[in-house]
């Protein structure tokens, strides 16, 4: 179970979209402080909490993606979009540029697994729907709301078509990695994530194991996975799942 534990009720369907904060937090806030600040009731999960936070330790995601968060004091948003925090967003200004680029690309990812178009409808800032200066950083310093909600659309955009930009702070681009088959594949209608592993099939059962597939397949390949949404009326899952295990006699 998530540390949020479905508090905030279950979606009951795929989410439309994302809304991308900023915490307000200083350096020291990063992504296993909230985590471990909603594990023990320190930061009490009525006052609100997105589905992921970003810090400079990494993404920890502490709702599954099936359920609701208390992430923008708007309805639709809160039901039908997935949430991320960029934390340390008061602190070195570096670090949070590196946190943002990290959590542009598990907005990446979370599109191609349900299939969302980043455009301005889908890729969403907490102060169109609520009077907050959220997310004030990332607005700093990309110029204004409009600004910053087209940077994240383009940015994401590249990031889902594995054109990564000289200005990756993480400089992924530069790696190269070799070709393989694996990927990950979602059926829509279905509530799981499948793996495939360049051989065989394996459905996955919680969030953490989705984020460390997919980290240590960044940091092995330099790009993300690709992942793919299938619809029962053109199941090619069970055409990939068939030929894997086809044997020649």
């Amino acid at each position: 179970m998530s540390i949020c534990g479905g508090i905030a009720g279950r979606r009951g369907k795929n989410p439309v979209g994302i809304f991308i904060h900023n915490d307000a937090g200083g350096s020291s806030l990063n992504a296993a402080y909230w985590a471990n600040s909603l594990a023990n009731g320190s930061h009490n999960k009525e006052e609100g909490f997105a589905h992921a936070y970003c810090g400079s330790d990494g993404v920890r995601q502490v709702e599954d993606d099936a359920n609701c968060a208390w992430h923008c004091g708007n309805t639709d948003g809160n039901i039908n979009y997935l949430s991320i925090e960029v934390c340390q967003s008061m602190g070195d200004l570096n670090t949070f540029k590196q946190n943002e680029e990290r959590a542009l690309q598990w907005c990446a990812q979370k599109c191609k697994q349900y299939g969302i178009t980043p455009n301005e409808n889908t890729i969403r800032l907490h102060q169109e729907v609520f009077p907050t200066a959220c997310p004030h950083r990332s607005v700093e310093i990309h110029g204004g709301v409009a600004a910053t909600k087209a940077y994240f659309v383009k940015r994401i955009k590249e990031l889902m078509g594995g054109s990564v930009s000289n200005g990756n702070p993480n400089n992924v681009s530069e790696k190269k990695g070799e070709t393989t088959m694996q990927c990950l594949y979602s059926v829509k209608g279905e509530n799981c994530v499948y793996y495939f592993d360049g051989q065989s099939v394996h459905p996955l059962g919680h969030p953490d194991e989705l984020n460390i597939l997919t980290r240590i397949y960044r940091d092995n390949n330099g790009k993300e996975m690709p992942s793919y949404q299938f619809t029962k009326d053109a199941p090619w899952n069970i055409r990939l799942e068939a030929a894997a295990k086809r044997i020649k006699k």
